[in-house]
């Protein structure tokens, strides 16, 4: 049975059998990937790390459903980040799988999902929600000192959800998706007609919002930016989930930008046959950067979308077409430097080549592939 991105159930239900658990002292075999997955027989929401060859190395369990996964430069170490409205988010060893700490949001605070570390892994950064303020922030954390919060900075909208680094490393950047929740309503969306989407540029030293990008018309205001990916030369390349998806209008999915140009969000040519596949709805963002090769995933759509995308200054972006994968979210280049590594809610975990061909490497029957998936480095 495939996640359902927009109703999967995020409690925790009774334990079971069937979760392969941490193997004190077991040591790492190539890079492989992190990922968040179901445990289909247990119930049981994990973070769990492949090798290379897609086999499970260990299985850690969360308190809840997890979402974006870290890993932090310079350490045995990596992140998850609960899923919105997410009240922890578990930092453990990388080797082994064993939980090192668990990180509880500030009071009045949740998190959205995702985090990121700076260049030398001694700081983090998380997308949280002021829920009573209804504005978005982001939280500022010493991973060097225990995971110290330190304090917080405005997100530049409401909703924050994906955030990045640029190339210059002290530019964050976060997608403010607009959409305002309360945990008291759950996920439940409080102003789908007062959006406000925006792409926003924050100095990561003093909190500064130094650009925030939107839309022009109350339409593309629908449009909530969710998922990106930080090019090699510093452009953006954002996915959007469309809470208009019922409407006949197809709006285009995926945009680029760049910092202090002045531009708005540029949208990239996506066939009609193909939006109207996607209904509104775009998953993971991932780029190949030896092929110049840009991929966004749709799991509602089946489908991996691919685009040419050269450096900045040369000719624009080129559409390629796509993969066909049921329940596909997760993707990231895959850890041969070739293509992309694609997980699927139905448990499958595939090669996609840059021209769209693809192959099943592994089938884990009862494990559910969640919405992210990280090759590491």
């Amino acid at each position: 049975m495939a996640i359902n991105r927009r109703h999967f159930n995020a409690g925790m239900v009774a334990l079971g059998l069937g979760v392969m658990l941490p193997t004190p002292g077991l040591a790492a075999t190539g890079k492989g990937y992190l990922t968040a997955a179901r445990d289909k027989l247990s119930g049981r929401y994990l973070v769990v790390r492949l090798t290379a060859a897609f086999d499970v190395e260990w299985a850690l369990p969360l308190p809840a459903r997890g979402h974006d996964v870290v890993q932090r430069p310079g350490a045995d170490e990596g992140l998850v980040v609960a899923r919105r409205p997410g009240t922890f988010a578990s930092v453990f060893a990388l080797s082994t799988g064993d939980e090192r700490r668990l990180l509880n949001p500030a009071p009045g605070r949740h998190f959205y999902g995702h985090g990121v570390y700076n260049a030398d892994g001694r700081m983090l950064w998380m997308t949280e929600n002021d829920y009573d303020g209804g504005r978005g922030v982001v939280g500022v954390y010493d991973a060097a000192d225990g995971y110290k919060r330190l304090g917080e900075c405005p997100s530049g909208g409401i909703g924050p959800h994906e955030l990045g680094i640029l190339p210059d490393g002290t530019t964050l950047v976060v997608a403010n998706g607009g959409i305002r929740t309360h945990p008291d309503s759950g996920r439940e969306k409080l102003n789908l007609d007062r959006m406000q989407p925006s792409l926003a540029y924050i100095d990561a030293g003093s909190g500064r919002l130094l650009e925030n990008v939107g839309f022009e018309t109350q339409r593309q205001q629908q449009l909530s930016l969710r998922h990106f990916t930080v090019l090699p030369d510093g452009r953006i390349a954002i996915a959007c989930q469309d809470q208009m998806q019922a409407s006949d209008s197809a709006l285009p999915l995926v945009f680029t930008h760049t910092a202090g140009t002045g531009a708005p969000l540029q949208p990239l040519d996506l066939p009609a046959t193909i939006c109207r596949r996607m209904q509104g709805y775009c998953g993971s963002v991932a780029y190949d950067a030896d092929a110049r090769v840009l991929a966004v995933s749709s799991p509602v759509g089946g489908l991996i979308a691919l685009w040419h995308l050269p450096e900045a200054e040369s000719a624009g972006a080129r559409w390629i077409g796509v993969g066909n994968i049921a329940d596909g979210c997760g993707i990231d280049q895959a850890s041969s430097g070739q293509g992309f590594a694609v997980s699927s809610g139905d448990g499958s975990l595939i090669t996609l080549a840059d021209a769209g061909q693809l192959s099943e490497l592994r089938r884990h029957a009862f494990h559910q592939w969640d919405n992210h998936m990280l090759a590491l480095v």
